[in-house]
């Protein structure tokens, strides 16, 4: 009986790695992390393990059923558990961070080929665009206008450098819902320390900044909810 594993691993992580296979709790041999690989196992093979890594391993498993035992063929793809960037690091602590699943002759074919697709946003109109704008033209006016403490460059900084991205973005029509999220929390959380870091005799210029700030997480919500799969090289 032979097992066909195809490994896609997202950014090529642990490309160069090697992954240790178990045949019925007996280590068997070992795959490198990238690429496809055909192995002669045991007919009467159980449970197949893949573990990468030594002293914390990452682990996960298959099991044969009896129709599998009646193949000559076992199609295994291994992937990882990635929820985007900003999870990234939370979910590598994870044991379950390496993903395993048996796949039909056919999705085993394009197994490889899922990482050519990711959610896109597609932002409708520049509605976040132009509020992120004002709301940073705001934080920088304000940071030089009657401050009173020493906190004021950071929200000058703040404010000039979410003016760049806002103009930079000001257009944008698609974008991978990994990367829009991550900027959006950044956005948010720096407009929020900028309420902080203002001190002027304008008391209500801070909910006002505040108020906004909400308006726009709505808007970033509105976004994403409009998401597709595609084709990255398509679109």
């Amino acid at each position: 009986m032979f097992l066909n594993v195809k490994l896609n691993f997202v950014y090529g992580w642990f490309s160069f790695r090697n992954i240790s296979v178990y045949v019925d709790n007996t280590l068997f041999t070992s795959i490198i992390g990238n690429g496809k690989h055909i192995l002669e196992i045991p007919k009467n093979t159980k449970v197949i393990r893949f573990e990468l890594g030594k002293i914390y391993p990452y682990r996960t498993a298959v099991s044969l059923s009896p129709e599998d035992h009646e193949s000559n063929n076992i199609f295994v793809g291994l992937s990882l558990n990635h929820r985007g960037l900003v999870l990234a690091l939370y979910d590598s602590l994870k044991f379950d961070y390496l993903k395993s699943i048996k796949l039909s002759e056919n999705e085993y074919q394009y197994f490889d080929k899922a990482a050519d697709h990711e959610e896109l946003v597609e932002i409708k109109n520049s509605k976040a665009s132009t509020l992120m704008l004002l709301i940073s033209v705001l934080i920088l006016v304000f940071s030089i206008v009657q401050q009173n403490n020493d906190l004021s460059p950071f929200a000058f900084l703040i404010g000039l450098s979410s003016l760049i991205t806002s103009v930079v973005y000001f257009k944008e029509k698609k974008v991978k819902k990994n990367n829009y999220a991550a900027r959006v929390i950044a956005t948010v959380t720096l407009f929020i320390l900028a309420i902080w870091f203002l001190d002027n005799s304008y008391m209500f210029l801070n909910w006002i900044i505040l108020l906004f700030t909400c308006l726009l997480v709505l808007l970033f919500i509105e976004n994403l909810k409009s998401t597709n799969t595609k084709n990255i090289k398509e679109a």
